[in-house]
């Protein structure tokens, strides 16, 4: 599968009430984007254990952030990537006009 690194890609969230009704999938995100064959409902079990793995490594990331400053800040960042080849960073388009003006 391809990756998208850097401090957006993959996280952990917590959407509150939301998430108990989707199946933890806020909270869970990362167990599911490294075991997307896991049934959910073993995902929170699983998440407790790859949590306690990872962590330590500093490759666990967990967004305590509410959703909406989440949802503002990824809507403000994150519009795309420069291929599909590789290992991908999210971009943003504003970052790319502003680059364009220096070079004018």
């Amino acid at each position: 599968g391809r990756w998208c690194r850097g401090p957006r890609g993959p996280r952990s969230e917590l959407f509150g009430f939301f998430d108990s009704i989707h199946h933890h999938i806020g909270s869970t995100h990362v167990c599911h984007h490294l075991f997307s064959n896991l049934p959910c409902y073993n995902a929170v079990e699983a998440t407790k254990h790859l949590k306690a793995f990872l962590e330590p490594k500093g490759l666990y990331n967990y967004d305590g952030r509410s959703t909406l400053a989440a949802m503002w800040d990824t809507a403000k960042t994150c519009h795309y990537v420069d291929g599909v080849d590789g290992v991908q960073y999210p971009r943003s388009i504003f970052d790319t006009i502003l680059a364009n003006k220096k070079d004018d």
